[in-house]
């Protein structure tokens, strides 16, 4: 399957975001625009009031955080096409807006940025409730820009301006 890049996504301005916590891995603070914090805040509140409590794993990414990543995706996959599949090239990633974000089960770790996020009941209870906070998952399974699957990466549609930025 060939990937089938998005157009580049501009980098958020350091004046729009604010925090959403930090992932418990590094101490890392993961940020989002404010109005996607916002939403996120109640999606955080609710999944904890559910019993399947998500945590913020990573929200905006520079452009040369992303470089980073890349460089080592590259390492590990063995070329730039196959670490695409699995680590956007830089000013592709959708964490550049600022409206994307990578969610965990606060219980389960060892389960943050894998495939198995899908089995916990934080991923059932987002998958069933993230469209009522504006969210939607990226990269489903099959989708058209053959990125792998990723049921941890989320983004926020819940305005016009932040849509228009995925739709383009």
């Amino acid at each position: 399957m060939t990937t089938t890049a998005p157009s580049t996504y501009a980098e958020a301005a350091e004046a729009e975001l604010t925090s959403v916590g930090h992932y418990r891995e590094t101490g890392r603070i993961v940020q989002m625009r404010a109005d996607a914090a916002a939403a996120l805040a109640g999606l955080l509140a609710q999944s904890r009031a559910a019993g399947a409590p998500l945590v913020p794993i990573s929200g905006f990414r520079s452009i040369e955080y992303q470089a980073g990543l890349f460089r080592r995706a590259i390492a590990k996959h063995g070329s730039e096409d196959a670490a695409a599949r699995w680590v956007a090239r830089p000013g592709f990633s959708e964490h550049h807006t600022g409206l994307a974000v990578d969610l965990g089960a606060e219980d389960e770790p060892a389960r943050d940025v894998e495939a198995s996020f899908e089995e916990t009941q934080a991923f059932h209870w987002l998958n069933q409730n993230a469209g009522r906070f504006g969210f939607e998952l990226s990269y489903p399974r099959g989708n058209a820009r053959g990125i792998n699957y990723e049921p941890w990466h989320w983004r926020f549609v819940g305005t016009p301006a932040a849509r228009q930025i995925f739709e383009s």
